[in-house]
């Protein structure tokens, strides 16, 4: 069911996409660490099917907010359209592993979602989640709310694929129609996360 109110969020880092698609994704579970095969039999696997993106399209396009976190953003890529690339698909273990690290970003804090955040160098907990590039040709209704520094990204941890991140979108906002889209690549409500990234994801709670 679709809320009534101006957002809805949407997370399941490992199967949202498939999801979309009503069960039948191969792609469940690929986030990972950078690559892997589904984790869930098929028939364990569920969505809510055309009708369910269907009402997301609308509910965005008529004004809402959809919250994505995480592989939750390879659904609002794949079966909503939004005109991002998420750069970590289909990279193996040993192109990029990020098994639970903290990486350095910065935040355009001119941007009502980044409202309260650091300019630069923020650690962020990373779990081997997407990293984004705008391919859109309306470039200019999507923004770019953090993005990982240019070099020395690890803070703390293990990072292989330094490279693949640097200066990626971290988080992009989208708008589409009357409403919007907000993919976070990482996952500012995981419990390791580092507290500064709640104000993000309560920002974009806020009309």
């Amino acid at each position: 069911m679709i809320p009534e109110d101006s957002t809805a969020t949407l997370t399941g880092e490992r199967g949202a996409a498939a999801a979309g698609r009503g069960g039948a994704a191969a792609a469940a579970g690929r986030e990972g660490f950078g690559g892997g095969q589904p984790r869930t039999p098929p028939e364990y696997r569920s969505g809510f099917g055309t009708e369910g993106v269907n009402a997301l399209r609308a509910f965005v396009q008529k004004g809402g907010t959809l919250v994505t976190l995480g592989g939750a953003s390879n659904f609002a890529i794949e079966r909503l359209g939004v005109g991002v690339r998420n750069i970590m698909t289909n990279r193996s273990t040993k192109e990029f592993w990020c098994p639970g690290s903290t990486l350095r970003m910065n935040f355009d804090n001119t941007n009502p979602l980044a409202y309260g955040m650091p300019a630069e160098g923020l650690g962020v907990y990373l779990q081997g989640n997407p990293a984004f590039e705008v391919t859109a040709q309306d470039s200019q209704n999507y923004d770019v709310v953090a993005r990982y520094i240019d070099h020395n990204l690890l803070e703390s941890g293990w990072l292989i694929g330094e490279e693949a991140l640097a200066k990626k979108a971290a988080m992009v906002s989208a708008r589409i129609g009357e409403g919007r889209v907000v993919l976070f690549g990482f996952r500012p409500q995981h419990r390791d996360q580092t507290l500064g990234t709640f104000k993000l994801l309560f920002n974009s709670l806020v009309k």
